[in-house]
């Protein structure tokens, strides 16, 4: 029962957050939407079937775990910032936590090389060659193992894969995939002082999203407070888009269904003939 009472709340949490935060992104079209509809009260008996029909758990994504110090535990209130699409909101133990408006931002190939070049450690480069050359999510990279690395047929297994308990999986579904010839030369130079059941050495989650806003103001990209380390897997399908592979096996790859994918990750294809020439460079013989 009490964790009956628990699911509840958090539904109704989220339910909340959705409401707010759509209504401060429809803001600004209101005047040119006759069907923008506000907030509505909420009936506690009809909490699950609102968040499903409202797709909650998509809204719910806009505040995610990299960017959030820690849930929010009151309803979202939101202030703007100096920087447009970074909004800033205070939870009751007076603890700040940030929301980005634009979720799809990844990288043009000339900002990622100027990035690459501009880290400082070699744990910094380990990390984000491999975040941008898998696409996988930080708790799948970090915990990538010797042993997972198929040397020798050119793929990697992602054994701990993210659990999509709202969509009714228990277990984690572990997913193989190509890697390119030039990325799998370096992990073998990653991995030549590992054992088969040593992870790949990675920094938190908070180093790297400190390190890559740091890096990317350095470099002169204007938008650096609204990129996170998990933009990183947001670029790899982006540029498997450019370079026209099959949606499908793009999905496959990065463990998502195609809605997700079309909803979250894919942008539209505004790349030039130079920029895809560049993308071919950094993705290697991958496509």
């Amino acid at each position: 029962m009490p964790q009956q009472i628990n699911n509840l709340e958090l539904e109704v949490q989220r339910h909340r957050l959705k409401r707010q935060f759509l209504k401060m992104l429809e803001e600004d079209e209101a005047k040119d939407n006759p069907d923008t509809h506000n907030a509505t009260t909420l009936n506690l008996e009809h909490v699950p079937k609102l968040t499903k029909a409202l797709g909650v758990e998509h809204a719910y994504n806009h505040v995610r775990q990299d960017e959030v110090t820690s849930a929010p535990d009151t309803s979202l209130q939101l202030s703007d910032t100096e920087h447009p699409d970074l909004k800033i909101g205070i939870q009751k133990n007076g603890r700040k936590y940030s929301v980005r408006t634009n979720r799809k931002r990844f990288f043009f190939p000339n900002e990622l090389n100027k990035f690459m070049d501009a880290l400082e450690t070699d744990n910094q480069r380990i990390d984000f060659d491999v975040l941008i050359n898998t696409g996988a999510r930080y708790n799948e990279a970090k915990n990538i193992k010797k042993e997972d690395i198929d040397f020798e047929r050119g793929t990697l297994t992602i054994k701990v894969a993210k659990i999509k308990a709202k969509k009714g999986q228990k277990f984690p579904d572990p997913r193989t995939f190509k890697l390119s010839s030039q990325f799998l030369s370096r992990l073998k130079e990653y991995t030549k002082d590992l054992n088969n059941e040593d992870t790949l050495p990675f920094l938190t989650n908070s180093a790297l999203n400190l390190a890559i806003k740091k890096i990317a103001k350095r470099i002169g990209i204007k938008d650096y407070y609204m990129i996170s380390a998990h933009n990183l897997r947001k670029t790899h399908g982006q540029y498997l888009v450019a370079l026209d592979v099959n949606i499908a096996n793009i999905c496959k790859r990065l463990g998502h269904d195609m809605n997700t994918f079309l909803g979250s990750y894919c942008s539209a294809d505004i790349f030039s003939p130079k920029d895809r020439e560049e993308i071919k460079i950094i993705l290697g013989d991958l496509v």
